[in-house]
């Protein structure tokens, strides 16, 4: 199984790019992003996200490897949340299908109970003006 950090310097050599290159458009040190190569740093989603529109590649085509495996992801922000997530890229892309169908779905009850809060909100005035 290639690791992710393999992947991203094959991906690098086809490009013909060199580290350096790479690590000017990340906005880090060459030293820095050999790191990265080489697996001696842990790869953030930040800097996934770097190195994938660097290749023009999405996130999940980036770490794809063609086999099943797991992924950690981790977010640093205001709080840290980690998180992990195992399965063949299709797999991930049918979850990821499914999630974003239930956000989706979400929106457009939350459109709907605005609407209601709306309407109610209209009846409410309209009671109070005609003094009931």
């Amino acid at each position: 199984m290639t690791k992710i950090n393999e992947r991203i310097r094959i991906l690098r050599e086809e490009h013909l790019f060199s580290q350096e290159q790479i690590a000017e458009k990340m906005g880090i040190s060459a030293n820095s992003y050999g790191k990265l190569e080489r697996g001696e740093t842990k790869l953030t989603l930040d800097k996934l996200e770097q190195i994938a529109n660097i290749f023009d590649l999405d996130v999940i085509e980036l770490i794809n490897s063609g086999e099943k495996t797991s992924y950690q992801i981790i977010h640093y922000g205001s709080g840290t949340n980690a998180f992990s997530i195992s399965g063949s890229t299709k797999e991930l892309l049918n979850e990821n299908e499914k999630l974003q169908l239930i956000i989706s779905h979400k929106d457009e009850k939350i459109e709907h109970l605005q609407q209601e809060v709306n309407l109610l909100k209209e009846m409410l005035a309209l009671l109070k003006s005609s003094n009931f």
